[in-house]
């Protein structure tokens, strides 16, 4: 019997699951922890649920909270140092088969997925997660006009052939098979999370594991998917069927908010119809605004755009406002600048730090002349020191320096910037309040405040012609990040998504 747990952002689903019916599977039915899985998209929701199912059932033990992908690698037994396919592989590989002027590097995305750099690897590996010919899977990645299709196809052939004689792996043979080899563990109930953002050959293991059990549970909401380039679709989910618990009010989004993302929902044409209501706060929407115009000196804020040039364009203007924030092309403050600044601090309250963060500090203690390190001049080792507090540091590691952070050297350009910090009296011992990303990179997160861009690049336009779905539903994710506040703003490019309209 299968359980369909659908709800707009906030309402609740993944409390559902484990609060509710994963507390029904094992208090009430007594169900074997071991003989339940507990699986989700990406990572993150998979070490998130982890530490949820934990806190609320400190007694059990679980084998089986992972990714799809973690349960494929343990099951078969493949040893992801040394059997998946990375960068040297590929240099063995296209000297192997003389395919020497290709790339074929992989990089690790937010959400958990592996993606091919290299045009060709991204329609190998798109066709396989979606179980669609190399022709057709390029057609869909508008790749067809910039490849040799015989070349595509020697590719691929030539890439099976290696991992068979290596006993290599790439990311979707640990689920393709698993399924072929029926590798499932011996299970009673599954747990689904996220569904929306399966991909055909992950629904095709979650099919094969409801086969194995007695009872299944599937949350997620198909207005929230949004990786459809990596080949994830909403089909699925729309059209799955099973008792319907589905969550109507959301616990985050505010009135105001709320009729925003039912005006962009209004123009999604494939959909699950689900209805909903917002807290009961008015909340806020703002439009116009310049970013240099809005007051960051208080609450946590999101900023999002929809590519990563658009977000790049905002890093100079935000170092400016004198406020931190995260961002992955911000490097003006490394996260061992913010842990020595704060080590450094406690060290001068008289905490005890570890050894390892004061060769941290070291590195930002310098004499005026030379490049004597304070400590390492006559001082002995720290590698294997456990704890030690600041007169144990003076005595045995020739540590002279004191005083506040200023006492630890920086760059020009980085001091500067931590003075405007301080200035504007942010606390550096705690986590930024100001997060500069892309809409796909923050689904699941929210904030008091968000700043939602709606520039679209041309390439982007264009295809959202085609499929203007992908498009609405990645700014309701947008919209729906706010808790309070929502400012809709532009870059000044061309094209637009107008929020409400039809017509991208």
């Amino acid at each position: 019997m299968r359980t369909v747990i659908a709800g707009p952002p906030g309402t609740g689903k993944t409390h559902t699951l484990i609060h509710k019916h994963l507390y029904n599977e094992l208090i009430v039915n007594k169900i074997d922890p071991k003989k339940i899985a507990y699986i989700t998209f990406s990572n993150a929701a998979a070490d998130e649920a982890r530490d949820r199912i934990k806190k609320e059932f400190p007694k059990y033990e679980f084998d089986w909270i992972c990714t799809m992908h973690s349960m494929g690698t343990k099951t078969l037994g493949i040893d992801t140092a040394t059997q998946l396919l990375k960068d040297n592989n590929w240099n063995a590989f296209k000297n192997k088969y003389g395919h020497t002027d290709m790339h074929f590097e992989t990089v690790e995305r937010e959400n958990g997925y592996y993606e091919y750099k290299n045009q060709y690897m991204k329609i190998i590996e798109y066709s396989r997660c979606t179980k669609t010919s190399l022709q057709d899977s390029a057609i869909t990645l508008d790749l067809i006009d910039y490849i040799s299709e015989p070349l595509l196809e020697q590719i691929n052939e030539d890439i099976i052939n290696y991992k068979k004689d290596y006993t290599m792996f790439e990311f979707s043979d640990m689920i393709s098979k698993f399924v072929e080899k029926d590798l499932s563990p011996s299970l009673d109930v599954v747990f689904l999370d996220e569904a929306q953002d399966l991909n055909p050959l992950q629904w095709e293991m979650f099919f094969y594991l409801e086969t194995k059990c007695k009872r299944s549970f599937v949350a997620g909401d198909d207005d929230q998917a949004i990786y459809g380039f990596q080949g994830a679709s909403p089909k699925t989910f729309i059209n799955l069927e099973g008792v319907s618990d589905h969550q109507t009010i959301s616990r985050r989004v505010p009135r105001a908010v709320h009729k925003v993302a039912l005006s962009i929902l209004d123009n999604i044409d494939e959909r699950r119809i689900k209805t909903w209501e917002p807290r009961a706060a008015e909340g806020n929407v703002i439009e116009n605004l310049e970013l240099e115009d809005i007051d960051f000196s208080k609450g946590q804020w999101m900023i999002l755009t929809r590519t990563n040039d658009q977000m790049k364009n905002l890093v100079p203007i935000l170092q400016n406002t004198g406020y931190r924030f995260d961002c992955k092309f911000n490097d003006l403050l490394p996260l061992e600048v913010i842990k020595a600044i704060n080590d450094w601090d406690r060290l001068n309250k008289g905490a005890n730090i570890s050894g390892e963060e004061a060769q941290n500090i070291y590195e930002y203690l310098k004499y005026d002349k030379g490049d004597v390190k304070y400590g390492f001049s006559g001082g002995k080792s720290l590698v294997n020191v456990d704890s030690i507090d600041m007169d144990e540091l003076r005595m045995d590691h020739g540590l002279i320096a004191s005083g506040d952070w200023k006492a630890l050297r920086f760059k020009d350009y980085q001091r500067d910037y931590i003075e405007d910090l301080v200035a504007s009296g942010e606390d550096l011992s705690k986590p930024a309040r100001i997060k500069l990303s892309t809409i796909h990179s923050v689904k699941g997160e929210e904030a008091e405040n968000v700043i939602l861009f709606t520039d679209l690049e041309r390439i982007i336009y264009e295809a959202a012609q085609v499929n203007k779905d992908t498009e609405h539903r990645l700014f309701f994710v947008g919209v729906t990040r706010a808790k309070e506040n929502l400012f809709i703003m532009n870059q000044g490019y061309e094209y637009q998504y107008n929020i409400g309209e039809e017509i991208i």
